[in-house]
């Protein structure tokens, strides 16, 4: 095993998570072509596609659509993510504007305009059953449930044993992990891309949206998702990408973007990542099959540089870096905490 070929995984260090695809992120390179997912639903507690090639297919893609469960009511997120950015005189949920960084004790949490169109509401799991209405809050835990079957079930794939599960995703198989739930604002008025183009830190995300917008990088252009009201998207981050890079069977993080917005638009993401809390980081780690767990970098480290990129953007290196995706990623999905 010492002699086989590594995969390459995403260097995590400012300026290096992008340095191939410094051409793609470019704002200028509009959609060329409405993304074929494919398309999975949780049974029984396992996520099943329909046959083995659409999943190979989705994982490659580093992107899918999920049916929502029927326990799993939408509903008040819909409405959470249509009202929070109006201030305290839309009822119930507008008065969540007013709380910023300063109430939580941590710039990446509460209320934040971003230098994009996009306004956002974003809470740490610690914060749900605090500072959220008791709705909210149920919605989160049943989109972390929902987060840990899709977890189990692309790990069982890729083969990563149950005992290292708990390491390799920093508690996420237990449901111990670290989790957000982020609620978007497009603002038309604002004349810029909806959001930046970035992949996702995390393992992976679950994303409700009913109106087009989100654009996926595949192959060498970027391509429209269709709006699926019945589905989640569900996309990877860099965690899993290098998880799985030496696995044999590689899980991609899609590059996505969220295109220029002429109406309002709304929509919210569950985000699963790796334990980071205060005093309590457990890090990133790559699984090599016949050797075992790596540590690449701390939690806190991939969210920071990650976060950078994306919202204070990155400069092409001189000379640039060929135009190319790196060979297991494919694609890309919205929204980011980042």
């Amino acid at each position: 095993m010492n002699g086989t070929p590594r995969t390459p995984a995403p260097e995590i260090r400012r300026g290096k998570i992008y340095q191939n695809v410094y051409a793609k992120r470019s704002s200028d390179r509009p959609a060329v072509s409405a993304a074929r997912l494919e398309k999975a639903e949780i049974t029984a507690g396992t996520m099943l596609f329909a046959d083995p090639g659409a999943r190979e297919r989705a994982f490659q893609d580093g992107v899918f659509f999920l049916k929502i469960p029927a326990e799993v009511d939408v509903s008040a997120g819909d409405e959470f993510a249509r009202t929070f950015h109006r201030g305290p005189a839309a009822t119930p949920y507008g008065r969540f504007r007013t709380l910023d960084s300063s109430h939580f004790g941590d710039p990446l949490l509460g209320f934040h305009q971003r230098v994009n169109q996009i306004e956002q509401f974003l809470l740490e799991r610690r914060f749900w059953g605090t500072d959220y209405p008791p709705e909210i809050a149920a919605l989160g835990e049943a989109l972390t449930r929902l987060s840990q079957q899709v977890l189990h079930s692309v790990l069982a794939h890729v083969g990563v044993p149950e005992r290292d599960r708990a390491q390799a995703t920093g508690g996420c198989s237990r449901a111990e992990g670290s989790y957000h739930l982020t609620f978007n604002h497009y603002r038309p008025a604002h004349e810029d891309i909806g959001l930046s183009s970035h992949k996702d830190d995390g393992f992976l995300t679950i994303l409700r949206t009913t109106s087009p917008g989100l654009e996926v990088a595949r192959g060498n252009q970027w391509e429209a998702v269709p709006a699926n009201p019945d589905c989640f998207v569900v996309n990877f981050g860099l965690s899993m990408e290098i998880l799985t890079a030496d696995s044999g069977t590689p899980v991609a993080a899609i590059m996505h973007r969220v295109a220029r917005q002429r109406d309002d638009r709304s929509s919210y993401g569950h985000f699963t990542s790796s334990g980071c809390v205060p005093g309590a980081d457990q890090g990133i780690h790559r699984y090599v099959a016949g050797i075992g767990l790596e540590r690449v970098c701390g939690s806190r480290e991939l969210i920071d540089e990650n976060d950078h990129e994306i919202y204070a953007g990155t400069e092409a290196p001189d000379p640039p870096v060929p135009d190319t995706l790196a060979p297991t990623t494919r694609g890309a999905a919205e929204g980011g905490r980042g």
